[in-house]
């Protein structure tokens, strides 16, 4: 489905299959525009997503002057198997949803979204990511009637963890207390537990961490979920998988994700809850941040976030959510039952206090 304003065309693609025929155009465009290293934004990473989270994807692909300028990655959410209007795009830290220039992105989000709407498959879009700048649109909504309602509101993140300086200069990123927790609980954890850590898993040995752990923590998703989000990561270049095992040889903490340039994507990490696991956590933790800094690595990225005490040392990040509904009685019909039935959502929260969320 094709649109055009008076700075860009738009092209719509619905589905797996219509984004399969554009993936070398996506692939092309993160590479014109540097983002070629981050493979949150790769067409199989976000299309791996689509079938774990049982979403349906689509990609909002602009061109200006006939040469592609930006893309949306976005997951629309499905009741009965079926689209129900509602789309999201990006981590809630930001990343993976928006390919293009960087000071680019807000145009690329505001455009993007209402042609969304324009095509009546969408009534709710809200868009996440990080931002540079004072987070303006260049070529913005602003200065045109449009029927959409939108909000852009903004927050500080913290999923980045630089590890320039060693050991020495991750250590003083925390606190006096965190310093020695860091130090106590590996030590406790191979003295009581004999923990040994394994830094490189085969594909085997990833799955059985993942099947003997998914049994002793608190998660919620199934097993076959669980081993799918494993292989899904085992696709991606540079790809690794960490464990902890006590001393009966039991997988005891995993950790895996992806290496891009020198920056260690942590994708995700379980650990057994009865063995204290804030320690084990740590434990792991620890191992893991001493083997990337001697493998030359310069940060990790917490993909999906992280717990406020780790928080607390990554680096500070402006985060935009940009929220885009229909204008009018369809609007104010729809905005009326998110708050009816998710009071405390995010819909509701970006329109709370006000009749409507802002035009701009």
């Amino acid at each position: 489905m094709a649109t055009r304003s008076d700075f860009f065309t738009t092209d719509i693609f619905f589905g797996r299959a219509s984004i399969a025929i554009i993936s070398t155009v996506i692939e092309k465009l993160r590479y014109a525009c540097g983002q070629n290293h981050d493979l949150t934004t790769a067409t199989t990473w976000f299309l791996s997503l689509s079938d774990r989270w049982n979403t349906f994807p689509v990609v909002v692909l602009l061109h200006r002057d006939r040469i592609p300028f930006g893309a949306l990655l976005i997951h629309g959410t499905k009741y009965g198997g079926v689209p129900i209007g509602i789309f999201r795009g990006g981590y809630l830290c930001g990343r993976g949803g928006v390919i293009g220039e960087t000071e680019f992105y807000p145009t690329i989000i505001e455009y993007g979204t209402k042609a969304l709407i324009d095509s009546k498959r969408a009534h709710t879009v809200i868009i996440t990511s990080l931002l540079v700048g004072d987070g303006c649109p260049i070529f913005s909504l602003q200065r045109h009637q449009t029927d959409l309602s939108t909000n852009w509101q903004f927050h500080e993140t913290r999923s980045r963890l630089p590890l320039t300086g060693g050991m020495d200069g991750l250590l003083s990123r925390f606190s006096q207390k965190m310093r020695k927790n860091f130090r106590y609980y590996k030590k406790r954890a191979e003295a009581d537990y004999g923990c040994v850590f394994h830094p490189s898993l085969s594909p085997i040995q990833a799955m059985a961490a993942v099947e003997r752990l998914h049994g002793v923590s608190a998660r919620s998703v199934q097993l076959e979920a669980a081993l799918q989000r494993q292989k899904a990561i085992e696709k991606q270049p540079r790809w690794f998988s960490m464990g902890l095992i006590d001393n009966s040889g039991a997988w005891v903490s995993y950790i895996s994700g992806w290496r891009q340039g020198n920056s260690s994507v942590i994708e995700w990490q379980i650990n057994q809850e009865d063995l204290h696991n804030a320690s084990i956590s740590m434990v792991m933790r620890h191992f893991f941040l001493e083997h990337e800094i001697a493998t030359g690595m310069e940060e990790v990225i917490f993909l999906a976030g992280t717990t406020p005490i780790w928080g607390r040392v990554c680096e500070s990040q402006i985060c935009g959510e940009y929220l885009a509904m229909p204008e009018g009685r369809l609007g104010k019909l729809i905005r009326s039952i998110y708050r009816l039935l998710h009071p405390n959502g995010k819909v509701s929260q970006m329109t709370k206090g006000v009749g409507r969320p802002v035009k701009q």
